[in-house]
């Protein structure tokens, strides 16, 4: 398969076979932890794919929240052999899509948000939506929050949130998959099974 040219402003979003992205992935497979033990009762457990989330910048480069915001070369995303999604948000301009990039480059050195990690756990445990939603530090968030900011800041899509705090990797997910009128799949598979061989 041929490698995509990904453009600007593109969200991928990609998994991990390790200990701590499959931690994160628990926490997200329902907004509560009496929802998640309904569902696991019933057999009506929602899988969460992905946990981490980027965006891609120029030349196949891409910029994320890691320790801080860095802007780095896709290779190694590009050759991993964990599933990777990459979606495009229809109807947009080349404009929008340099605006959305000049956001994310400000932030570029920013810090890691553990306060919304915790205010996120404080809602999974108690079903307080604030707490995900306005326990953060300044200039400081996580890798979903940040795109999710980005896009905001930009007035491209909420995701269907009110803050972007409160955004998890899998309700940003659900509301692209349930939205195909506004963003489009650039590439979903294991890139090392294809084109990055």
């Amino acid at each position: 398969m041929t490698k995509p040219t990904f453009l600007p402003g593109d969200i991928f979003m990609v998994d991990s076979k390790k200990t701590c992205p499959k931690v994160v992935k628990f926490f997200q497979t329902a907004p509560t932890v009496w929802q998640h033990i309904w569902r696991k009762f019933f057999g009506n457990q929602e899988k969460v794919l992905y946990y981490h989330v980027g965006m891609f910048s120029e030349n196949n480069d891409i910029i994320e929240q890691q320790g801080k915001v860095i802007e780095r070369s896709s290779d190694k995303l590009l050759n991993t052999d964990n599933n990777l999604l990459v979606v495009r948000p229809k109807n947009i301009t080349d404009e929008q899509r340099y605006f959305i990039l000049g956001f994310a480059r400000e932030d570029l050195g920013e810090g890691y948000d553990i306060l919304n990690c915790f205010g996120k756990f404080l809602t999974w445990l108690t079903g307080i939506i604030y707490f995900a939603r306005y326990m953060e530090l300044p200039d400081k968030d996580i890798c979903i929050n940040r795109v999710a900011y980005w896009y905001k800041m930009s007035e491209i899509s909420t995701f269907g949130a009110k803050t972007h705090s409160e955004l998890t990797t899998h309700t940003m997910w659900k509301y692209i998959i349930d939205h195909p009128e506004k963003f489009e799949i650039i590439y979903q598979g294991v890139p090392r099974e294809g084109f990055g061989k």
